[in-house]
């Protein structure tokens, strides 16, 4: 046996194990890699997320920290170990509460909530929030776990029973849309089964490591990579000169090279990859790469870009990647009438998505010579097509597979590391992997744009605005990833949901040596709504009106002309607005500095302030610490379009009703966490007649699904949404023809209900004026008889086919004018803030929101998509900031990036809106990328409205804050 290794024996899930592993493996590997324990997720690998928790000795551990030798002869308790004999009372909760999004976090958040009701069986909501503080969640805001942990609490001590967590199916499948409907897709994610890409493992796999740049901006002079042709393992090394097609991706455009081609252009770009045996070995080999740079000045600011400093692509000689105006009216008159005029200006940061699970793929070629790659992805349509360019391949020998996504929200609509897939697994003919650090992901993805936005606005006296001019210039960073579109749509949406005669908003995104920005939930919206709502405030408080008021004096309303000149129809700006001052209630007065005479704070419906160890403080120390919090309350506003921006969208499905009376599902839908599996499992169940249980949804594999296109833009309830409906209602139409040609009735009389077709009974009249009830009672079967008999009787496959298509205009390239959407949504939010005047840290107490969603599907996923939204926005509004100086990221993990915690989170409340869309079958909207728009402003405006703090450059963080706070004369 090798010297090297050492003989570890231990208890795991109660089974004996004894192996002989390297002693500075970490617990986490070996459960992963020995027993293929997949359950305990790797998202940091450095102690920080909490995914991969364990029980060790009882004990919650993150076993990414432990060496496997620390835990020799330990009993280790995995998620696999929780509930071995079904669900355990804690997953059950979860799932019941809509505890559930995309899933990565689930199994340590399982874990760790083990603990907490282990330890102590009575907790509190503030032990909870404290004791769920090591574990991350980027998806639901935490709102519900903590609510999935209180549940288990009450039924483990006896207090609620557990027949609550009996899942409620509505009985008439009519009324299956609109329920509460468990996530289909989460019992795979409570239990650790499900399989993302990092987990997947195949025979003969290779593995991928990306050297990366040290380098900002240089001209590349050489790669040496010979002796790492001589290392233990590897295989072969890929440079650009391997790329055999058109060597450029994107979104918008194909800008960036597969790996970096004659130069970089931002740190952490790949410039070459190694693959080898195994992950060890393609990253030691790497010492052995030599490069040779030129360097290039360094454009590290919008600034640098327009003054010229460098040019980072030959093609747009002035750093812009591109730029949108939208015009109305003369802004010039509307200010010429105007009686107030306020000009400010307003900076927004970059952000990081932060989902819990790297990028990570597989890619072979299957025994027919088809190139297949699995990876998770929110495109596979688009990175197809992309693949077959960069490969020089027919694109019906290219297979993109979506594996489940631990997270998107953009981030993984770009296809940084596919590519790189492809070629290695046709130039090795193995089955190739690669999966990123968490670092790899944190310099090598996209970023939410960091934004300057000058605003000008002028108003009457009784507040009507008389024009609004709005001037964005947003950072893309290196390649264009989706800021073509970012740029765009900033530009539409940017001067507010208000009906404004006179308006110019000019957006432009540049080009500089920064982490490229791209795709992020809201996809560029949410910057300049953070400026227009924070400019209405101070509006607000030069006029002396209420900034509710203000905004339903200037909301957009039924038949209103937007900014680029389209007119709508009904209009539910002005309701949520309305809905959510009610269920806030709030108290009307001007955006003054008036918090701390205000009636309607700390009230019974939110959090108190955390202040840490405030279990070991004595009253009087808490009550002195409670004493230095001013309290204040703000509104912000929104609206989005729903779908792709002033281009033609459009998805398509398939749909069978199949043996057993069940359906079958085929799209190209992408399941990041929103939920939309649960959705199309209702709209067909409702459709068919059908229950849940029936529905099956088949994958998102270009080899076997219609195209549906990507997630984002909150198009997946709207466009695969209807796509299913009129495939479900081409099938039923179809099934319907065969069923009632078999019974000899008319077609238009049969309906589908509760798994069954019938003839439906009806009511006449006599002319004695009783009611007869008629109908065929013997013309009724279940579906499933109806099935066999249309198969085998009438020779015909139940398979029907839907496309849905939203026609969205392009703008006109002078004055944007145009219809860049057929669907828009709005919503409202109202939030309470405590600001520590000794500190100036900010403690989000309460968010109450209204967003307009066309019609509910899910209301459990919708209130979850708000929750995780708010809770997203938070974290921009006061503590996450990319940070890059002359290009270098500084906070490249989860250590040095602080995001929201369970300790961080407010009260959500919410309500649901129901503003039916009249263009589509279904009159569903979306509500993910809108959900966390209004609550950035929301929170500036509220801390203003505490101490009087006026944030126009995010994040709100503690030392701005208390560099600004004013005190009265003898208070230091």
């Amino acid at each position: 046996m090798n010297s090297e290794l050492v003989k570890i024996e231990l208890i795991v899930n109660g089974k004996k194990v004894s192996k002989y592993v390297a002693p500075a493996m970490r617990l986490a590997d070996f459960l992963r890699e020995e027993l293929h324990l997949i359950g305990t997720k790797k998202g940091c690998n450095a102690g920080e997320c909490g995914t991969c928790s364990v029980l060790i000795d009882g004990v919650l551990k993150k076993s990414c920290m432990i060496p496997i030798i620390k835990a020799n002869h330990c009993e280790i308790v995995t998620i696999e170990g929780i509930g071995t004999d079904g669900l355990s009372i804690i997953q059950k909760c979860f799932m019941k509460v809509g505890a559930v999004q995309c899933g990565y976090c689930t199994p340590g958040m399982i874990m760790a909530a083990t603990t907490i009701l282990k330890e102590n069986r009575h907790p509190d909501k503030v032990e909870i929030r404290r004791r769920l503080g090591g574990n991350i969640c980027r998806c639901t805001g935490y709102a519900k776990i903590i609510e999935a942990i209180e549940l288990a609490r009450d039924i483990l001590n006896h207090e609620k029973s557990a027949d609550c967590l009996e899942d409620i199916v509505p009985q008439d499948t009519s009324k299956i849309v609109g329920s509460c409907v468990k996530r289909v897709d989460a019992k795979g994610k409570l239990t650790g089964a499900l399989e993302y890409a990092a987990d997947m493992e195949m025979p003969r796999m290779l593995h991928v490591h990306l050297v990366r740049s040290k380098e900002v901006h240089a001209k590349i002079l050489k790669i040496d990579y010979e002796k790492v042709l001589e290392q233990p393992g590897v295989e072969t090394v890929i440079t650009s000169e391997d790329v055999p097609g058109e060597d450029g991706f994107g979104v918008y455009y194909y800008d960036q090279p597969v790996l970096a081609k004659d130069k970089v252009r931002f740190y952490g770009e790949p410039v070459a990859a190694i693959v080898a045996e195994t992950l060890e070995e393609a990253q030691e080999a790497e010492k052995f790469v030599e490069i040779s740079y030129r360097k290039i000045p360094i454009v590290s600011t919008i600034e640098e870009a327009m003054d010229g400093k460098a040019v980072l692509h030959d093609d747009y000689p002035e750093n812009v990647v591109s730029s949108t105006v939208v015009a109305k009216g003369d802004v010039e008159s509307g200010f010429e009438s105007s009686d107030v005029i306020i000009e400010q200006d307003y900076s927004t940061q970059a952000v990081e998505h932060a989902y819990l699970e790297p990028e990570a793929g597989i890619a072979y070629c299957d025994p027919d010579g088809v190139l297949v790659v699995k990876s998770c992805d929110q495109d596979i349509t688009q990175h197809r097509m992309v693949l077959s360019k960069i490969l020089g391949m027919p694109i019906n020998k290219i297979r993109v597979i979506m594996t489940p996504v631990g997270g998107g929200f953009g981030g993984k609509e770009d296809m940084i590391y596919q590519g790189v897939l492809a070629i290695a697994a046709l130039k090795t003919k193995r089955p190739v992997k690669l999966v990123f650090s968490r670092n790899d992901s944190m310099i090598g993805s996209c970023k939410r744009h960091p934004v300057f936005i000058h605003h000008k606005i002028g108003l009457t006296k009784d507040g009507k605005i008389q024009a609004i001019e709005v001037d964005i210039k947003s950072d893309g960073g290196a390649y264009c990833f989706s800021t073509k579109g970012t740029v765009a749509k900033a530009a539409i949406l940017g001067a507010g949901p208000y009906q404004v005669e006179n308006v110019k908003v000019t957006s432009k995104g540049y080009y500089t040596n920064n982490t490229p920005s791209g795709a992020m939930r809201t996809f560029g919206i949410l910057q300049p709504t953070f400026a227009i709502e924070s400019t209405m405030d101070i509006c607000s408080e030069r006029l002396g009106i209420d900034p509710v008021q203000l905004r339903l004096i200037n909301g957009l309303k039924d038949g209103a002309v937007t900014h680029t000149q389209q007119v709508l129809g009904s209009v539910s700006y002005c309701e949520t607005v309305k809905q959510c001052a009610e269920l806030a209630s709030w108290e009307p007065g001007p955006s003054n500095v008036r918090g701390s005479v205000r009636k309607d704070v700390k009230g019974d419906q939110i959090v108190q302030p955390y202040i840490p160890g405030c279990e070991f403080k004595a009253p009087a120390a808490l009550d002195l610490c409670r004493s230095r919090f001013k309290y204040g309350r703000g509104v912000g506003t929104s609206w989005y379009g729903i779908g792709r921006c002033a281009t033609v969208d459009k998805a398509g499905a398939f749909v069978e009703i199949d043996d057993g009376g069940t359906a079958m599902v085929l799209t190209g839908v992408t399941e990041i966490g929103e939920g939309i599996l649960t959705v199309l499992t209702q709209i067909a169940a409702d459709e068919l007649g059908m229950y849940p249980e029936d529905i099956t949804i088949g994958d998102n594999d270009t080899a076997r699904a219609p195209e549906a296109a990507h997630a984002g833009a909150s198009r997946q309830s709207y466009m695969i949404g209807n796509a299913v409906c009129n495939a479900c209602r081409d099938v039923k139409e179809k099934f319907i023809r065969e069923i009632a040609a078999y019974w000899n009735v008319d077609s238009s009389s049969i309906r589908m209900k509760n798994r069954r077709i019938f003839v439906a009974k009806h009511t006449t009249k006599t002319s004695s004026g009783r009611f007869l009830v008629e109908g065929h009672a013997h013309y009724d079967l279940s579906l499933k008889e109806a099935v066999d008999i249309c198969k085998k009787v009438r020779g015909y496959v139940p398979l029907g086919s839907g496309t849905y298509t939203a026609h969205h205009e392009g703008l006109d390239p002078v004055t944007g004018k145009g219809n860049p959407w057929q669907a828009y949504v709005f919503g409202s939010q109202i939030a309470e803030v405590a600001v520590d005047t000794y500190t100036g840290e900010v403690h989000v107490l309460g968010l109450w929101a209204a967003h307009d969603v066309g019609r509910v599907i899910n209301p459990q996923g919708v209130e979850g998509q708000i929750e995780g939204g708010a809770i997203q926005s938070m974290g921009q509004a006061i503590m996450e900031n990319y940070t890059l100086k002359e290009g270098i990221p500084v906070n490249r993990n989860f250590a040095k990036y602080i995001l929201p915690t369970s300790v961080d989170i407010p009260a959500v409340h919410s309500v649901l809106v129901e503003d039916r869309d009249p263009f589509s079958p279904l009159g569903a909207k979306g509500v993910g990328e809108p959900a966390p728009l209004p609550t950035t402003p929301a929170i500036i405006n509220a801390i203003y409205d505490a101490v009087g703090v006026r944030i126009t450059e995010l994040p709100a963080t503690p030392e701005k804050i208390l560099n600004q706070i004013v005190y009265p004369v003898g208070v230091e």
